[in-house]
């Protein structure tokens, strides 16, 4: 399979590392050229306007995760009140409304998740012109309320094309790159409905970055 190869860092991805070069840097040096790089919407080392120019003028197409959630919020009977911290951390930051870019929430692996807070979230997202993006554990053996959940959203909400929402997998987190498409899904969707597989990871001292494949190129229009 062609790999389009990308990573998600939790470390500012223009970072200056200790041996002198950035973090985008050692990832090509490591890997290469990354042909997106997800970062943070939320937290200490969210991405900046300074980050966003840079991968800008790399030619790297930039992934939007939202990771300040608890478990009691997920786990609860509507997200639209998650969404709206969502979107307007996006909007803050100048992402362009009604382009199909995708803001992914995050799920930690071990977390419970209700399928009414996916349903109200996803909705929530896609009426302020944003697509909802759901990051989670993609192994039902060791979290299978993840997978059930996302099969009650998906079932729920058929008609309306899931709300256009986009699933990333976390499973099986292998080392080496893919040479075929087979990340874990939930039971009630298909191998080729995960657009995003996250596995291996690249590090330098205590940096870690992972490195995520996406599925084609007609996923990345996605990203912004």
């Amino acid at each position: 399979m062609k790999t389009i190869f990308g990573v998600s860092s939790a470390t500012p991805i223009n970072k200056k590392l200790k041996n002198g070069h950035t973090l985008y840097e050692w990832v090509v040096r490591k890997n290469c050229y990354p042909a997106f790089c997800m970062r943070m919407l939320s937290g200490e080392d969210k991405i900046t306007a300074e980050e966003i120019e840079f991968l800008k003028a790399k030619g790297c197409k930039i992934g939007l995760i939202y990771n300040d959630f608890t478990e009691k919020e997920i786990s609860s009977m509507s997200g639209v009140l998650s969404a709206e911290r969502v979107v307007n951390a996006a909007l803050e930051l100048g992402v362009p409304v009604n382009e199909g870019i995708v803001l992914f929430a995050e799920i930690k692996a071990d977390w419970s998740i209700n399928h009414n807070w996916m349903i109200s979230f996803a909705s929530a997202i896609k009426a302020k012109g944003f697509i909802a993006g759901f990051i989670g554990n993609t192994d039902s053996s060791k979290n299978f309320a993840f997978n059930r959940q996302t099969g009650h959203f998906v079932n729920a909400t058929k008609n309306m094309n899931y709300f256009d929402a986009i699933f990333a997998a976390t499973e099986p987190a292998i080392d080496e790159t893919p040479t075929k498409w087979s990340p874990f899904c939930p039971s009630d969707l298909e191998i080729d409905d995960m657009s995003f597989w996250f596995c291996g990871e690249t590090i330098f001292d205590k940096i870690k970055v992972n490195n995520v494949y996406a599925k084609d190129e007609k996923v990345l229009v996605s990203l912004w």
